[in-house]
């Protein structure tokens, strides 16, 4: 009689040990809380983390003097020696004279390297890079596996995007370091769901 005792309080005390751990996941779930570790939501959940801090004076140069040619890029798209790869080379920038002068480069390189992605943020999308440092968002395997599904036409054959690196054109969130997967809308074509 005693031990089917026992075993009823244990089996009640598992019980209620369990239905706490349900609950309180699913509370953290439900909060934001939670952190999902599939590479498929990382990048995702990091999107309100990677907004951009204080507008410093050198992101605010990097704005006004890298933005007026093209999307200024969140510097965690990128590790610290890419930055200062692309910044050091200005001269050939992807086929471009963007040279600026030495401090305002300087202040922009320095902005870029010190919020560069080595600080933590968007660690998947570097994942498998070794040592090497590439220039371009578009060349990182992450980057090119999340896109391997967009047809053709809808990027290269569509003047309003025209080239991968144009990501604002279908992340309206871009520019903040906004990617969320369900809110792509790929201009003439509509919402992307992959």
């Amino acid at each position: 009689m005693e031990n089917k005792k026992s075993m009823l309080f244990g089996s009640v005390l598992l019980g209620g040990i369990l239905l706490f751990s349900v609950y309180g996941i699913g509370s953290s779930i439900a909060s934001g809380n939670y952190e999902h570790e599939s590479e498929e939501h990382e990048y995702e959940n990091n999107r309100h983390a990677s907004q951009p801090q204080g507008i410093s004076q050198s992101n605010a140069q990097y704005v006004e003097e890298c933005g007026s040619c093209h999307m200024a890029y969140p510097a965690r798209l990128l590790p610290a020696e890419s930055w200062s790869k692309v910044m050091n080379g200005l001269h050939d920038h992807f086929g471009e004279n963007a040279e600026l002068n030495e401090n305002t480069r300087k202040s922009i390189q320095s902005y870029l390297v010190s919020s560069a992605s080595a600080q933590g943020q968007y660690r998947k999308m570097l994942r498998n890079l070794g040592n090497e440092s590439p220039l371009r968002i578009t060349e990182l395997p992450y980057f090119i596996r999340k896109h391997d599904e967009i047809p053709s036409r809808y990027i290269k054959g569509n003047d309003k995007v025209s080239s991968l690196s144009q990501c604002n054109a279908c992340h309206r969130g871009a520019e903040k370091g906004r990617f969320d997967e369900d809110e792509v809308v790929i201009p003439g074509v509509g919402r992307w769901h992959d």
